[in-house]
């Protein structure tokens, strides 16, 4: 039998979901992070309604989801010092979600402190403003197994690595973290898909409580650092 190109479709099967619940970093505090490892083809209005409802997250009034450069591509002083004073900013003063790749890698590493500088300085009340999302590959987190358990964790321990390859950790920055499976393993880009679908199924959704409020939420996408074809 000829060997063919591998497809998530082909190659892999569903099962039901082994690593959900919430997530403590060791040696960063006792904050935890909701987590949920699911297929690449998931209904967005399933996680959408889950995020809301079961992890009690605010329904957000924007959107910022932040793309860009991957692994240890350089990011300018002027892009971090931006990313810094005007994104976490923006969204304080709006309530909005950010979505991150949740990595401590470029892009997502710059986003994350960001967040935790303006966590170290802003009250209780004016960080539940700001939430960050990570949602990254799961077949690309390191120390993934850390959060299998088919009963779920109440919380799973997560140990990063302070090392040169430590890239691929998570970010503890992230109040929550959506782990898109579509059967690679160490491949980037598995999550996209499913990305995009959350968002245009959130920027059909209204803001204000349970959504009772008139305007659509908006989605803003920011391309840092990476390839125009990303915006597709």
């Amino acid at each position: 039998m000829a060997v063919t190109k591998w497809d998530s479709q082909q190659h892999s099967s569903e099962y039901p979901t082994d690593a959900f619940g919430e997530l403590e970093f060791a040696g960063a505090g006792r904050r935890l992070s909701h987590f949920l490892r699911l297929s690449c083809d998931t209904p967005p209005q399933v996680i959408y309604n889950l995020m809301t409802t079961h992890w009690g997250l605010p329904i957000p009034n924007l959107v910022v989801s932040v793309v860009g450069g991957v692994g240890h591509e350089k990011i300018e002083p002027w892009v971090r010092n931006i990313l810094r004073k005007g994104l976490v900013r923006a969204a304080q003063s709006t309530g909005a979600w950010i979505l991150t790749g949740g990595l401590r890698e470029s892009v997502s590493r710059c986003v994350g402190e960001a967040v935790r500088d303006y966590r170290a300085v802003a009250s209780a009340v004016s960080q539940k403003n700001v939430i960050a999302i990570g949602v990254a590959p799961w077949g690309l987190v390191h120390n993934r197994q850390q959060l299998v358990n088919p009963q779920g964790s109440f919380p799973a321990r997560y140990y990063a690595q302070k090392a040169t390859n430590d890239i691929r950790c998570l970010d503890n920055s992230c109040q929550a973290f959506l782990f898109v499976d579509n059967g690679s393993v160490d491949q980037q880009r598995g999550e996209t898909i499913f990305q995009a679908n959350l968002e245009d199924f959130i920027s059909h959704q209204r803001t204000g409580i349970c959504g009772s409020g008139n305007i659509e939420i908006p989605v803003l996408c920011i391309l840092i650092s990476g390839k125009a074809c990303m915006l597709e």
